[in-house]
């Protein structure tokens, strides 16, 4: 299962050297819980299970696509679509979110870009939709986003304004730069 969810992690990242989170994380066409392994004990497994989290949020704050929804919505979608797989693919936001609070120290400091864009997008998306993720979401415990704001979003905001170059998150996923620009000289 582990070597699944780095070889899925990686076939969702496609395209990012590019685009980053506007060309890549077509997490819908795969169904892997990848929460589970952001605190795993193998370092590969580990870095990839949150580098998909941290494009399923940066495509939902550029608006590429929304992995995450709330129950009624994702309902209320699959009614919509010709694809009977659309049934399975749903990731619940809420075991993302225990996940990111049980592990954020550890993924800090290993992985202090992703963890950047992490905030970051946790904080645009909720500002950019106009509502609170407790209103958002109802169908999950708003005990869970007062956490995420204390422990988190708050503590760290600082992170929204600091915005290191991708070059540094290209290196810290793993992946080979595309542009110029990208390179370490």
């Amino acid at each position: 299962m582990t070597n699944n969810i780095i070889e899925q992690a990686k076939r969702g990242l496609e395209g990012f050297a590019i685009g980053g989170y506007h060309t890549s994380g077509n997490f819908s066409k795969y169904r892997e819980d990848y929460y589970k392994y952001f605190g795993d004990p193998d370092d590969e497994t580990r870095k990839y299970a949150i580098a998909a989290f941290t494009c399923m949020l940066g495509t939902w704050e550029t608006g590429s696509l929304q992995i995450f929804q709330p129950i009624q919505e994702w309902e209320e979608n699959k009614k919509w679509s010709s694809n009977p797989l659309d049934q399975k693919r749903f990731y619940r936001f809420k075991d993302y979110l225990y996940a990111l609070l049980a592990h954020h120290e550890q993924i800090e400091k290993e992985f202090p870009y992703m963890y950047e864009d992490i905030v970051l997008f946790l904080i645009k998306i909720e500002i950019n939709q106009g509502i609170r993720y407790e209103e958002w979401f109802p169908e999950h415990n708003p005990n869970l986003f007062q956490r995420l704001r204390e422990e988190i979003l708050i503590p760290k905001q600082h992170l929204v304004d600091k915005r290191s170059h991708r070059k540094f998150l290209l290196k810290e996923i793993g992946i080979e730069p595309f542009f110029e620009s990208d390179q370490f000289r």
